[in-house]
């Protein structure tokens, strides 16, 4: 049986938002970088120890999988889909109007502005 060093990793905590968790950093050019961060925008650096590096990999999974993968920004609700309905309809509205108004006539057609 061999005796296998612990694992020492760092992450950044956002005191502004202290539930959102960062992956955890254990080598040294990412180390120094937090504490570069830590230093220079006030916040705080914290270290975990990890038996092994499954347990670490397991973490960063969690955490990668709660915070940083995509998920949808909304769900397209019935009252959404009514929502965007009427405003295309707007919108395409809008554009006819516009270009009756302004693109059959010439330039020099165009009525002048009054004078302010």
């Amino acid at each position: 049986m061999t005796h296998r060093e612990p694992i020492y990793a760092y992450r950044l905590v956002y005191n502004d938002s202290p539930h959102a968790e960062i992956l955890w950093e254990w080598e040294e050019p990412s180390i120094h970088r937090l504490l570069w961060n830590a230093k220079t925008f006030g916040r705080t650096v914290v270290q975990c120890t990890f038996l092994h590096w499954n347990a670490l990999a397991e973490a960063n999974q969690r955490i990668w999988e709660t915070y940083y993968q995509l998920q949808a920004a909304y769900e397209p609700w019935d009252t959404w889909q009514i929502w965007m309905a009427e405003y295309r309809t707007l919108v395409a509205t809008v554009q006819e109007v516009y270009e009756a108004q302004h693109s059959r006539m010439p330039n020099d057609q165009r009525p002048a502005r009054p004078a302010e």
